[in-house]
């Protein structure tokens, strides 16, 4: 069920209470009305009652006076007997005119008794109480215009402004929270003082709990470290020694295993020092051959040869960039590409110029990243469905830290088709001459 905007109900309600006033208005005025008509007719029929009976002491002498108290508005008759009680005023319509008819008992000072019946013209009234509510109604309808804009005005100054101004406050909060960013309570209109205390109290406790994750994080990464590196060093060394083919394989197991998990610290750590803003990057003029080629000498022989290095189409520009997180940038997308392209199906490197960017390639004929996935899958611990359905391992941070990294050196990172299938990961670099640096020699 969608809920309509708050300005909108405000406005809708107030408009239809005002209406509703308006109409009980207009039908309280015609009840007014209605009863004034009433009481003038019955105060007219009393006069009459009083002049017949001062003046008339037998019946003889009614029909006289009934023709000389006749009037245009006004037909009077007697009826013998009397009616034992008074009739009140009855509106009656018809031909476009309207008459108040009514009976009153007669009594005379011999004893005789008649019934006055008093039909009085009231048609006049009708048309003046019909053109009244007519007058009253195109007012009320102008004022409820009038006041429809007023309210819109008056909702738009009080309500949608100040949520406005508050919003744009609760935007510029930075994430992660830091201490001390808070909104200015007293600022604030009094309807909102209680969320804007609310909503410091929720960024005091997210920022006690972010500092503690990310020294704790930081902490257990600097602390996994050096026995990693341990195991690792050992494990090389052992399988350096002669006469350990039977071991040799585990070793091998202990050396990759001990490596992936040195290589998972390491993205922790920076993930550490960037919420920190502690990752510093340097940036220096890059070629992308040298690049490419040094990415390809390193990683080649552990990829089974399956890693390949395209030519340069054209002359390339020197790009701007930190040399050794370029590496380890290139490194985790290599290691991704072959992860998931099947064996044994090659990867990619290769190099070209887009715009004032220097583009870096790394090319698999895997499944490819869906569209709707070629942004979220670069957030921390996200994986995309092609992971998930593979029931791969990994961390979801490998992709993220190359995108912090990029971003680091003044770069990006994006996910797209390859040619003939496949994703195709680039890593964009600005060129010296766009930023004014020249050229290392």
């Amino acid at each position: 069920m969608r809920i309509s905007p708050l300005r909108l109900w405000l406005q809708s309600t107030s408009l239809l209470a005002v209406l509703a006033g308006y109409s009980l208005l207009l039908l309280l005025n015609q009840g007014v009305a209605g009863l004034q008509r009433r009481l003038a007719h019955e105060q007219l029929v009393g006069e009459l009652v009083g002049e017949l009976q001062s003046r008339a002491t037998s019946g003889d002498q009614l029909e006289p006076l009934l023709r000389q108290a006749l009037l245009p508005s006004l037909r009077l008759r007697v009826l013998r007997g009397a009616s034992s009680r008074a009739n009140p005023p009855e509106l009656q319509q018809g031909d476009g005119e309207g008459w108040l008819t009514s009976t009153q008992p007669l009594q005379l000072e011999d004893g005789s008794t008649f019934t006055l019946m008093v039909e009085q013209n009231v048609s006049a009234s009708l048309q003046q109480e019909r053109l009244a509510f007519w007058l009253l109604a195109v007012a009320a309808g102008v004022s409820s215009l009038f006041t429809s804009g007023l309210l819109r005005l008056v909702l738009q100054r009080g309500l949608v402004q100040p949520l406005q101004e508050f919003t744009a406050l609760l935007d510029s909060t930075q994430a992660p929270p830091v201490p001390g960013d808070q909104i200015p309570v007293a600022d604030q209109p009094e309807e909102l003082q209680p969320i804007a205390a609310a909503f410091n109290d929720l960024q005091d406790r997210l920022s006690t709990s972010w500092e503690r994750q990310r020294s704790f994080v930081d902490g257990v990464a600097h602390e996994l470290r050096t026995p990693i590196t341990l195991i690792s060093g050992h494990a090389q060394r052992l399988l350096r020694q002669p006469n350990l083919e039977v071991v040799a394989p585990s070793l091998r197991l202990i050396e990759q295993e001990s490596q992936r998990m040195g290589n998972l610290v390491s993205d922790l750590l920076d993930l550490a020092r960037q919420d920190s803003g502690r990752l510093v990057l340097r940036r220096r003029p890059i070629l992308a051959d040298e690049v490419l080629v040094q990415a390809y000498e390193r990683l080649a022989p552990s990829s089974g040869w399956r890693l390949q290095l395209e030519p340069p189409a054209s002359e390339l520009p020197v790009g701007l960039g930190d040399p050794e997180r370029l590496q380890q940038c290139l490194a985790a997308l290599i290691e991704n590409a072959l992860h998931y392209s099947p064996t044994p199906l090659p990867v990619s490197l290769a190099a070209d110029q887009l715009g004032d960017a220097l583009v870096l390639h790394v090319r698999d004929q895997g499944p490819g990243v869906a569209p709707s996935e070629r942004e979220t899958i670069f957030e921390r611990f996200a994986r995309g469905s092609a992971a998930i359905n593979a029931n791969s391992r990994g961390s979801g941070i490998g992709l993220a830290v190359v995108r912090l990294l990029m971003e680091g050196m003044g770069g990006s990172v994006m996910a797209a088709d390859a040619p003939g299938g496949g994703a195709d990961f680039q890593l964009y670099l600005p060129v010296v001459r766009s930023l004014g640096v020249p050229p290392s020699t």
